[in-house]
């Protein structure tokens, strides 16, 4: 399946995915109040934080083997990767156990949400892991598939327990809960049973590889949702819950051209990948065509997330949480220069050169939570989407001149081709 069906099709699907989320925000803030989506904030925050400890960043080993390795080994590597997220998970489990009284006293959450985390993070992993299978043989339909079944199951769960029996965030995280786990037992029947993966041939050389690709990425991952995460924490502290779960409620907005981000991460490794191994100027070109295009999207989804935020906000969101209007477009353009980053990530994933990202993920941590703590304690919860807005921008740069000097790839090539014609 060539590049744009593939993106078309992985587009479509985010649209829908997203598109039911973002419909059903408007319906959630009339039916949660400003503390509740605080808190919805805070256990999604840690949830985000608690993926890469336990994922441990295999997923990308597992794209590359298959497309560098002995095929006839993929099925061991994959089951040999799944492994050692498993004991990471529990590990965590018995560490909140242990320290369950000061994290409860901590978050004003019951422990029960925070127990569960490490084992919904690895029952995600679990069904990310068949969608993986699914995106690096360039199968959108079946990722798209598993993936909206999944979602809507969520949602559907959601809307019942928050609207009709009124159980507030409790009852949107059950939802989250519950979905994850029937489609975890979905996806291990599909991946034993129709794609044979699951194999009792588990190799240690296998779990190292896996492990000598992931472990750099966790600083790097974890990097960046510390991002993601200390906006929050800091608006917390300053501000409150309330103005957490305003704030929040403005970065799912500003975040809406992750649709497109998430998309193209999808499509891009089967297409890039193949023509990255062909090492010659003209496939090179090919995937710098792909970028640009990307590019010109970004830039457009920016401009109409910009022009119809006021009306979203006027028509559709319940009036206590107006405030967050004027943070969305400085999210939005952090966004952008996110996505922009996933251009050269997907050359450093593919040279195996993720130890740099280490580096320049701490570097940018500093960065960030200095501008957070500052620009917060400063100008309030709008300092957040301005530290959010720098830290990306900081990020994108630092990345685009390391990756340039590693694996220079023709960004003007097709203009200096035409002026030749």
């Amino acid at each position: 399946m060539n590049f744009l069906k593939s993106f078309s099709i992985y587009t479509f699907a985010s649209i829908i995915e997203k598109g039911i989320a973002f419909f059903l925000l408007p319906i959630f803030t009339f039916y949660l109040s400003t503390k509740d989506f605080g808190v919805l904030a805070l256990i999604t925050s840690i949830i985000s934080f608690g993926l890469p400890l336990v994922t441990l960043g295999v997923q990308g080993a597992v794209s590359v083997a298959y497309f560098k390795g002995n095929r006839e080994n993929y099925p061991s590597y994959f089951t040999s990767a799944i492994i050692p997220p498993f004991f990471v998970a529990l590990f965590l489990i018995l560490i909140i156990i242990i320290f369950q009284v000061p994290i409860e006293n901590y978050l004003e959450v019951p422990i029960a949400w925070v127990m569960f985390i490490p084992l919904f993070c690895f029952l995600s992993f679990f069904n990310s892991s068949l969608l993986i299978d699914y995106q690096i043989k360039d199968q959108p339909t079946n990722y798209i598939t598993f993936s909206l079944a999944g979602s809507i199951l969520n949602i559907v769960f959601s809307l019942i327990l928050v609207i009709i029996y009124k159980f507030g965030y409790q009852g949107r995280l059950l939802g989250q809960y519950a979905s994850v786990c029937i489609f975890s037992v979905i996806a291990g029947y599909i991946l034993y049973k129709k794609r044979k993966l699951l194999v009792r041939d588990v190799s240690w050389i296998n779990i190292k590889d896996s492990l000598i690709f992931g472990l750099p990425l966790i600083p790097h991952i974890i990097g960046s949702l510390i991002i993601n995460m200390s906006d929050r924490l800091f608006i917390d502290y300053f501000q409150g819950k309330e103005q957490l779960g305003i704030y929040n409620l403005a970065y799912v907005l500003g975040s809406a051209i992750s649709i497109l981000c998430a998309a193209f991460a999808n499509a891009i490794i089967p297409f890039s990948y193949e023509l990255f191994e062909r090492n010659t100027y003209e496939a090179k070109l090919k995937v710098v065509k792909v970028y640009w295009m990307f590019i010109g999207l970004l830039i457009i989804a920016v401009f109409l997330v910009w022009l119809i935020t006021p009306y979203i906000f006027m028509w559709f969101i319940d009036p206590k949480f107006a405030t967050g209007i004027e943070f969305v477009i400085w999210i939005t353009i952090g966004y952008f220069f996110q996505g922009m980053y996933l251009l050269f990530a997907n050359i450093i994933f593919y040279l195996k050169k993720t130890k740099i990202l280490f580096y320049l993920s701490f570097i940018n941590v500093i960065i960030n939570i200095g501008l957070n703590y500052y620009l917060i304690s400063t100008f309030g919860t709008i300092g957040a989407a301005y530290a959010t807005c720098i830290s990306f921008v900081v990020f994108f740069i630092t990345i685009a001149i390391y990756c340039h000097k590693l694996y220079p790839l023709p960004w003007l090539g097709f203009i200096l081709k035409e002026k030749k014609l």
